[in-house]
């Protein structure tokens, strides 16, 4: 099993600079979870309406966003890579913009997650679809940037721990791979995906747990997707002709670089704890009492932290993820 991996490793790092030719892409569309997410939660929804309370977006632009962060996140970085202004969010443009769309809901994945309110992504390739219908789209040229943070496993181990796992990882990466086969079908051939995250390294998976060092089982986990999604990614170049071309953003490994190096990045010593937080069981970042008064508190400095909330990066750790990708970015030109 292991040659197996490692070949299918070295292939598909060979074909990322095989296939597509031509210039850097003319636009990006954008889909999956709150790690992409810049806007598409309903502001007026208080079942989704986290990423616009206050405290979110304090580092930029000064007010919430709808961004699951202190400021910029992975798609803005990403689009500045590429010399593209950061796509639209889908839930406020009407028309297709030139340079691309975000389709990315926070709290999505490949099958429905915390309830009716968080659509999956194959509903977000559906507005697509619907937004594209009878417009000039540059199918060949334009990136897709396709971004899974593992929802389904959440709301998986809230229910049921880990019975199950390795079963759901299976079927997750499955409908992975079918999404972005039917993402190529519609005519897309450059695609830029991410791997997950080392989910044992997260503060809402260790402080409850009142772990100081990241999870190794949780990390375990990761690594099984992981592999599997590599393989896949490689199956889809195989089959999908020499004309596509499939880049994975490797989450785990940029994230776990910068833990082990978080002064050289320059974060200081609090780099895996939450810069903001709830003051009490039941409480997160952004909760209210009913008199408007704060349930939470932030950092001091939160250029200076890795993680904004118990899940997301801040705007300076998603600037240090995205700034180990660029090479391969660059390859796209």
């Amino acid at each position: 099993m292991v040659p197996i991996i490692c070949i299918a490793s070295i292939y598909l790092a060979l074909s990322f600079f095989q296939g597509v030719e031509g210039a850097r892409p003319p636009a990006l569309y954008v889909f999956g979870d709150s790690y992409a997410d810049t806007g598409n939660h309903d502001k007026q929804n208080p079942e989704v309406w986290q990423p616009w309370k206050t405290p979110y977006g304090s580092a930029w632009p000064g007010n919430p966003s709808g961004r699951y962060s202190d400021g910029f996140v992975l798609t803005d970085f990403i689009a500045k890579f590429l010399n593209l202004p950061s796509p639209s969010p889908y839930s406020q443009v009407r028309e297709m913009p030139a340079t691309g769309v975000n389709f990315a809901y926070g709290g999505s994945g490949v099958f429905f997650t915390y309830g009716p309110e968080y659509i999956n992504i194959s509903a977000q390739i559906d507005q697509f679809e619907q937004m594209a219908k009878g417009k000039p789209v540059d199918f060949a040229n334009s990136l897709v940037l396709f971004v899974y943070g593992g929802n389904d496993y959440s709301v998986h181990l809230q229910k049921h721990g880990v019975r199950g796992i390795p079963i759901l990882i299976t079927r997750v990466v499955r409908q992975l791979s079918s999404l972005l086969a039917r993402l190529h079908q519609l005519g897309f051939r450059r695609f830029a995906v991410t791997n997950l995250e080392p989910a044992g390294c997260l503060p809402s998976i260790r402080m409850p747990r009142s772990k100081i060092n990241c999870s190794r089982t949780d990390n375990v986990l990761s690594s099984l997707h992981n592999r599997l999604l590599s393989q896949s990614l490689v199956s889809l170049r195989t089959f999908r002709g020499r004309h596509s071309k499939y880049i994975l953003l490797n989450q785990y490994k940029s994230f776990l670089d910068i833990f082990k190096s978080g002064a050289t990045y320059g974060f200081g010593a609090g780099l895996l704890e939450s810069c903001c937080v709830g003051l009490m069981k039941g409480a997160g970042c952004g909760s209210v009492d009913k008199s408007g008064k704060a349930l939470y508190k932030i950092c001091g400095d939160s250029s200076k932290t890795f993680f904004w909330d118990g899940v997301h990066p801040t705007q300076v750790g998603w600037e240090a993820v995205t700034r180990n990708y660029k090479s391969l970015l660059d390859s796209l030109a």
